[in-house]
């Protein structure tokens, strides 16, 4: 795989045009983050788009004062999606485990490219299909009537 291609390795990219990718990236910024930066904190929305280009980050969801352990994700994990898309509030928090490199797009950028490009609509559909069934998964693993809980701000 080619440099250009591993710049674009991620879940939403992956199913769009080059044309559409060049869109995007007019508004992507680069940042590099500490370990225990809080990417998504549940109940206040992003304001952009987040792509994990390089490191790992934990998802979880809190509950009172307990934090349940959903799992980790790494390079080319999508996150904000649903936020940005849906203006929902995001309902799970995610914390980098290590030094991360990440990408942004801003809310208002994403959509006004979705607007143009009928095809981000199947690319958006793929990656919130994929954390539906990963949701799924979770859910069959926690035993009925019991939670897999790791300590309060773990």
């Amino acid at each position: 795989m080619n440099d250009t291609l591993l710049e674009y390795a991620n879940e939403l990219y992956e199913s769009l045009s080059a044309e559409v990718l060049q869109k995007l990236r007019k508004y992507e910024r680069k940042m590099t983050v500490p370990i225990g930066f809080k990417l998504v904190t549940q109940g206040i929305r992003p304001g952009h788009l987040i792509i994990v280009d390089k490191g790992s980050v934990e998802i979880s969801i809190s509950s009172g004062s307990q934090s349940m352990f959903l799992g980790v994700a790494g390079q080319g994990k999508v996150l904000g999606l649903r936020s940005t898309v849906g203006e929902a509030l995001p309902e799970i928090n995610v914390t980098t485990l290590e030094q991360c490199e990440i990408t942004l797009i801003p809310d208002v950028a994403f959509i006004g490219v979705v607007k143009e490009h009928a095809e981000m609509y199947l690319a958006i559909a793929k990656v919130l299909s994929g954390d539906l069934k990963t949701a799924e998964v979770i859910l069959r693993e926690i035993p009925s009537g019991r939670q897999r809980r790791c300590a309060p701000g773990a």
